[in-house]
């Protein structure tokens, strides 16, 4: 599956219309000297194996609508924290919600693997397991209905939330990332700051 191709991978599921989401963006960064607006199909193009951590470079982020799920809209980011800045304010803004998600290559040096719910720009539900230097496992907010919080009183920190938990979450969300033909787009935008 292509997400396995990087150390790192972050994205955001918005349960709101692309069509209100493409609206915003036009509204907001449309006619704004300091970012493009470009349709142009999703592509793995913003990264090479992991987003860099932010504030040194320029914001870029995918917003489309996958091949086979016409009723999602997904945000791909080049930042590590997936832009989650951005995904509180479209949620507060259009008032819905979205989940946003970090998914870690196992053993790497600095990891993490986390999710988060954000409604009308609050934060509802945060959970992660992060090894800077040790492992630490956090969770705040109310459960989830696709959780399982079991999972969460595992022994081995590192367990209670890995790749494989976060890939079956998505899945419960009825987004079916490990296949190829969700990262097709049929509608997409690149929102990109191109000045400061």
């Amino acid at each position: 599956m292509r997400i396995d191709e990087f150390d790192l991978f972050t994205f955001s599921y918005f349960c709101i219309p692309f069509e209100q989401i493409a609206a915003f963006l036009q509204q907001q960064w449309g006619n704004n000297e300091k970012y493009r607006l470009k349709q142009t199909p999703f592509k793995f193009d913003l990264f090479d194996k992991s987003p860099q951590k932010g504030g040194a470079h320029f914001e870029k982020a995918y917003f489309f609508v996958p091949k086979h799920h016409r009723d999602k809209c997904i945000m791909v980011s080049n930042y590590a924290d997936g832009l989650t800045s951005w995904v509180y304010r479209i949620t507060e803004a259009l008032r819905g919600k979205a989940y946003s998600f970090c998914l870690a290559k196992d053993k790497q040096a600095d990891t993490m693997n986390a999710f988060c719910c954000i409604e009308r720009g609050q934060n509802l539900r945060t959970v992660y397991t992060m090894k800077d230097p040790k492992w630490t496992f956090y969770s705040q907010g109310a459960e989830q209905f696709f959780e399982e919080a079991h999972l969460y009183q595992q022994k081995l920190i590192r367990k209670r939330m890995d790749k494989r938990i976060l890939i079956a979450y998505c899945a419960r969300l009825g987004l079916d990332i490990t296949d190829d033909l969700f990262w097709k787009s049929e509608q997409s935008i690149l929102v990109e700051r191109v000045a400061w």
